[in-house]
């Protein structure tokens, strides 16, 4: 009976023994490390998105070539542009300033004829004036009769109105007298041409966050 109630207890022993040790055994083995779906999801939504951006980085490296390419044309044109402008208002500037100049010495060239034909007539006028006012003094001085007073001034209006009367009629014959031109008006300079518009530049495609793992 003893004996029964030893191995009983060893039973019991042994028992416990072996469910403290499997106890133990379980609480140390690690568990099984899982990925939740929701990161799976993050992680192939960012990988995507980084696929994307670097085709977008690519592309934004092209844009910027090209952006800053049609940053130099733009300048070399307007620079263009504006030396044609200046170059175009110099010459306009020039020719109106010649067509002047070249205006005015014809009118000098013609008046100075004119002048060359007139100063004879008007010398011829002169010295017959001078010649009956000579004579109207001359009849006139010291103590004339009113008869002799009287026919010195016909004389003297006769031979002022034939001095005038020819001068009239050479000068007519000459025909018309050059006229001074009128200096056109000051050229109005166009306006400035204006800086094209600078093309927009590129912006730069923004890199994706990776998923943290929680």
């Amino acid at each position: 009976m003893r004996s029964k109630k030893l191995v009983a207890a060893a039973l019991l022993t042994s028992g416990l023994l072996i469910g403290t040790t499997t106890s133990a055994l379980a609480d140390t083995t690690p568990a099984p490390t899982t990925t939740s779906s929701s990161y799976q999801s993050q992680l192939a939504a960012y990988r995507a998105a980084l696929a994307q951006y670097k085709l977008d980085l690519a592309q934004y490296k092209v844009a910027t070539i090209q952006y800053r390419v049609a940053l130099v044309i733009n300048e070399i044109n307007y620079r263009a542009t504006m030396n044609k402008y200046q170059a175009d208002w110099a010459a306009a500037n020039q020719t109106y300033g010649a067509t002047w100049q070249a205006t005015l010495a014809t009118f000098q060239a013609a008046n100075t004829a004119y002048q060359a034909k007139l100063d004879p007539i008007q010398a011829a006028r002169k010295s017959a004036i001078a010649a009956a006012d000579a004579a109207f003094l001359s009849a006139t001085s010291g103590t004339p009769t009113s008869v002799a007073l009287d026919a010195a001034l016909a004389a003297h209006a006769s031979a002022t109105k034939i001095a005038n009367t020819a001068f009239t009629a050479a000068e007519t014959a000459l025909g018309a007298a050059p006229v001074r031109p009128v200096k056109p008006a000051a050229l109005v300079k166009p306006p400035v041409p204006v800086k094209p518009v600078a093309p927009a530049k590129p912006v730069a495609p923004v890199k994706p966050v990776a998923p943290v793992k929680k």
